[in-house]
């Protein structure tokens, strides 16, 4: 089972305990692998998120001194994350904000535990695709990355470079590991040192891939009209699923 990184984002000591106590007992109770990051501001944990803090789920108090909730999860949206929110308030009658920052759910203040529980059934009965995290060992130390920022991976040496927007991430496991590891039908392996994240790509344009980062990853010429099709294929499917 992977580890899920749960945050909660209070100014209030009491209540940041009080909800991180309710979350570790759920997570006991339903077997569930839980590791919880607690922040006192809207700042501190934006500070986190520029580093390598794969969080999955955040509780987030809307009234806080600073940095709003909502102008927190704004910021958050902005910079691409895709984390579930849920706002903790005092009152519910936030819709349009919700609407905005695509929240997933309100929890309103004081909180009871069967509120929490619903919360999380919810999540864990609905892990999207997104919110999947790759582990690996980069430089002494393990990293948990989220599947939907690694834009793709190539083999340098012995070695795999994993290519995401805050910078690459190099590790000793072999292509097909990863590949096997990450089991989605949004990464498509395109070239024997190639495994690239569809998510992320632009175009098709010559005998590789346009990222959205300008960067060409190429086609494997022996496979070129397969791995074309595939494409197509992915990008239908990706487009009904939407509608």
């Amino acid at each position: 089972m992977e580890e899920v990184i749960i945050a909660i984002c209070d100014d209030l000591e009491a209540e940041r305990i009080g909800l991180a106590r309710m979350v570790q007992s759920y997570a006991r109770q339903h077997g569930q692998k839980v590791r919880l990051r607690l922040f006192s501001s809207g700042e501190s944990l934006l500070a986190a998120l520029g580093g390598r803090e794969p969080i999955q789920l955040l509780f987030l108090d809307i009234y806080m001194p600073g940095l709003s909730g909502v102008e927190t999860a704004r910021r958050l949206r902005a910079a691409g994350s895709d984390l579930a929110i849920i706002f903790a308030t005092t009152s519910q009658d936030h819709g349009l904000d919700s609407f905005e920052v695509r929240a997933t759910d309100y929890l309103v203040k004081p909180f009871r535990a069967e509120d929490v529980a619903a919360c999380l059934d919810w999540f864990f009965d609905h892990l999207p695709e997104p919110l999947r995290v790759l582990p690996v060992y980069s430089e002494g130390e393990w990293q948990n990355l989220i599947l939907s920022q690694i834009r793709y991976i190539d083999v340098y040496g012995h070695q795999c470079r994993i290519h995401t927007p805050r910078g690459m991430v190099v590790t000793r496991r072999g292509l097909d590991d990863l590949e096997a590891a990450i089991d989605s039908r949004d990464f498509l392996r395109c070239h024997r040192s190639y495994l690239v994240n569809l998510n992320h790509v632009e175009g098709i344009e010559g005998s590789g891939f346009r990222m959205d980062d300008e960067t060409l990853v190429p086609i494997s010429t022996a496979n070129v009209n397969k791995i074309r099709g595939q494409f197509i294929d992915w990008t239908y499917v990706k487009a009904w699923s939407q509608t």
